[in-house]
């Protein structure tokens, strides 16, 4: 039997300034790629889950952080504690400079090839226009990652990875 487990917390608006760390935070933790830290941590490693990733949505006004995964209902629990235990080497821990590299690498060329759809750039210009009234290029858009620091992705993992403040939904099978 599978259970199906969502572990997430309210996080920053659309408009926050910490919105680019909790976008590169995400992209480290769960984001697409199968070297993310979740894929390799819990999916690769150990092997308890068929399907895991998470995902950040900032809003108008709030944004939403969450982690999806799938396992066996008997794997379950060790998978939750994995989660908490790659939540709180966040918290704890800087990323080292090749790693802060690597992963701002990463998103700058996710984002390059997302613009070459025809239809994410335009669902992604209206977002942009309905948000800020603005479009950021490109180049301003890579500036904005690059600047990001270790310091920051960590500041921004102790604040929305409170272990206290994380909500669980399971659904069992």
């Amino acid at each position: 039997f599978q259970s199906h487990c969502m572990i997430g917390n309210e996080a920053f608006s659309a408009n926050h300034p910490s919105k680019t760390a909790m976008i590169l935070l995400n992209n480290i933790l769960g984001g697409p790629g199968l070297n993310s830290r979740l894929n390799l941590g819990i999916r690769e490693k150990y092997g308890f889950t068929y399907h895991i990733e998470s995902h950040y949505t900032p809003y108008s006004d709030t944004g939403i952080f969450n982690i999806y995964l799938a396992s066996e209902r008997d794997k379950l629990q060790k998978c939750i504690k994995l989660v908490k235990k790659e939540l709180r080497k966040l918290r704890d821990q800087p990323l080292g400079p090749q790693q802060l590299k690597k992963s701002k690498q990463q998103l700058i060329g996710q984002i390059a090839i997302g613009q070459e759809s025809d239809v994410n750039m335009m669902l992604s210009l209206g977002k942009s226009l309905l948000l800020y009234n603005k479009v950021d290029t490109f180049d301003e858009v890579k500036t904005k990652i690059e600047c990001i620091s270790a310091q920051e992705i960590q500041k921004t993992a102790q604040f929305i990875f409170q272990e206290e403040d994380l909500s669980t939904l399971i659904f069992k099978n």
